[in-house]
């Protein structure tokens, strides 16, 4: 079952701000909820941080909010500075993988925003033991692709190249379950925020149980492309505004408001 509980309420909620005449661009997806959502209250948990850190940063500057459906021109529009920054990426295992992965040579990474455990939801008639990562050889996982798929320990790394573990990458999270209920995967890998909030909204809470035992724990980042001109500068602000957030108080109320929001989305 999910283990995130609300925090008590510190601080009033922080205002989010755009401006059409932004100084600083950032791109998101609109269909990551609850962390990035035009349909969630101030477009998600992350998208307020975002803007609420930015504002919190030294010398703040304004800046505007893009959508963008399709996850995988991110990377090109980050890297060519058609945007300044881009809003939530997991950051990938780069000890492991950097010697290949663009994610780990072409940018750089905040401080990390939000932690979130990646579970394994199965199909609940299934007998599926998962004690250690050695019951996994044979299986075959499914895991949306987008951005919050980004491997943090470098756990397909380590299976892959072995084919001791296969992973299916369909486009959207309903597909990966509708995998898991035709018995074409054992599993769907996803953070837990998601993978239950789908198991309400598909009525699929008699039939599906997510395991106790996390995969990983994954952190979440806004990124900037390592040649950006003022790449140094604007990291260095964004951080110095999370941290004042997190000393602040505001940084707990606005998770704890947004999970009593989610919790109240999954009662219907």
């Amino acid at each position: 079952m999910i283990r995130l509980r609300p925090v008590p309420c510190i601080l009033a909620a922080t205002m989010v701000a755009f401006s059409a005449q932004a100084d600083i661009s950032l791109l998101t997806r609109p269909d990551n909820a609850p962390f990035t959502a035009a349909n969630w209250p101030e477009q998600g948990i992350f998208t307020e941080l975002v803007s609420a850190a930015l504002a919190a940063s030294p010398a703040p500057e304004p800046h505007s909010i893009t959508w963008q459906g399709n996850w995988s021109s991110q990377p090109h529009l980050i890297k060519s500075k058609a945007y300044d920054m881009a809003f939530p990426w997991g950051q990938p295992g780069c000890e492991v993988t950097a010697a290949d992965d663009a994610r780990c040579t072409d940018f750089h990474y905040s401080e990390p925003v939000i932690d979130v455990v990646i579970l394994l939801f199965v199909r609940a008639e299934d007998e599926f033991e998962f004690d250690q990562n050695a019951d996994l050889a044979g299986r075959t996982l499914c895991r949306p692709s987008g951005s919050l798929t980004h491997d943090p320990n470098g756990f397909e790394a380590q299976w892959l190249p072995n084919d001791a573990l296969k992973v299916r990458r369909p486009e959207t999270l309903g597909a990966c379950f509708d995998l898991l209920m035709a018995g074409r995967v054992d599993a769907v890998a996803v953070n837990e925020f998601q993978g239950v909030q789908h198991m309400f909204a598909a009525g699929l809470t008699e039939k599906v149980v997510p395991l106790t035992r996390p995969l990983a724990t994954q952190s979440l980042h806004v990124v900037i492309s390592n040649t950006h001109w003022r790449g140094t500068a604007l990291m260095y602000r964004f951080n110095a505004g999370l941290a004042k957030l997190k000393q602040t108080g505001a940084y707990a109320e606005i998770l704890s408001r947004h999970i009593a929001i989610y919790w109240e989305r999954l009662k219907g």
